[in-house]
């Protein structure tokens, strides 16, 4: 009996010791640190471990779906700029503890501002609550959002009234516009409709359903092959004719990942876009979302509320064009 008794106490020992450690909060580690913890490209992502250290047998890292060892070096083999999946399996005495994190990855490398000057300065109807906005064929094409405001025009540079013009149903608030062979893409904001018209004529050609990946229709543009979307967030979508998904960037500089993209243009195989609710215009590296420079638009900026904001860019020759909701001017700058 006592040495049943013995036998019995020893398992229980044993078992006792197996799941002494079941929690990562008990390993002192700063996996979870990382979700406010943003890491550049090229830094080193080693968790670290303030206790109970000499108890773990191994530490797999999944980033991005695919297995690593703890350190792991962050490149764009591994990691893409923004948010990237990340779990971890630490393996105790024979057991495992799990967890998992979004992981902000910064670009390496800092993005600079680019100097300006105004070229000219030409009139803009304080009617258009600027959403979509590009130069074809010697005109302007613009969308006017809100609802039973919003419209689809057209007019010569310059000029104070349009030369056609095409009110939306009421329950649309039209958002950004982009041409892809010879038709004109219009987002809607909630009403997740796509609205195809004709650039000639701006009849509707055809409604399409916006594609299940994007939380609202922001802004969009194309590089002549795909049609690019923002959708609020930090996220930049490719989608083909068909609106099928091709891939999808997030936007990151430096100091931050950048949410709230909204108009886009695409220019000299670079996308052009504001950030809502500022005065700057982002370059980003399409491969890869790495804001490489930037315009602060400052001193031109009509904005006096939360509405009236920075919301219009248009490739202008070698120039832009620039302006915003119910701004009174179209400002044409160059790079110095």
């Amino acid at each position: 009996m006592k040495k049943f008794s013995w036998i019995l106490f020893s398992l229980l020992f044993v078992v006792a010791c197996k799941n002494d450690i079941t929690t990562l909060s008990e390993l002192k580690t700063d996996f979870y640190e990382y979700r406010e913890k943003p890491l550049h490209m090229g830094d080193t992502l080693q968790i670290k471990f303030g206790a109970n250290e000499d108890k773990i047998d191994s530490v797999i890292l999944t980033l991005n779906g695919k297995d690593y060892k703890n350190p792991v070096v962050l490149d764009f083999n591994n990691a893409t700029l923004g948010l990237n999946p990340l779990q971890m399996k630490v393996y105790v005495d024979g057991s495992s503890i799990f967890g998992e994190v979004n992981l902000p990855v910064l670009s390496g490398e800092k993005e600079t501002e680019i100097q300006y000057e105004i070229v000219k300065e030409y009139p803009h109807s304080t009617e258009l609550f600027t959403q979509g906005f590009f130069y074809h064929n010697n005109k302007i094409y613009e969308s006017a959002g809100l609802y039973q405001k919003s419209r689809l025009v057209t007019y010569s540079l310059g000029a104070t009234s349009f030369s056609q013009e095409v009110k939306q149903d009421n329950r649309i608030f039209s958002e950004g516009i982009a041409l892809l062979n010879n038709k004109i893409y219009m987002l809607t904001y909630r009403e997740r409709k796509i609205l195809v018209f004709d650039p000639t004529n701006l009849s509707l050609i055809q409604t399409l359903e916006m594609p299940t990946q994007m939380r609202e229709g922001w802004g969009i543009t194309s590089n002549g092959k795909e049609l690019i979307m923002s959708d609020g967030t930090q996220n930049i979508f490719f989608f083909d004719e068909n609106l099928n998904l091709v891939r999808r960037i997030q936007v990151a500089g430096y100091v931050s990942i950048y949410t709230n993209i909204n108009e886009l243009e695409y220019i000299e195989d670079r996308i052009y876009a504001n950030v809502w609710g500022t005065n700057y215009i982002l370059v980003i590296n399409p491969e890869n979302g790495m804001v490489e420079q930037y315009f602060d638009l400052s001193k031109i900026s009509e904005t006096k509320g939360s509405d009236d904001v920075l919301n219009g860019i248009a490739q202008y020759g070698s120039h832009l064009l620039v302006t915003g909701k119910t701004w009174s001017k179209i400002y044409e700058i160059a790079r110095k």
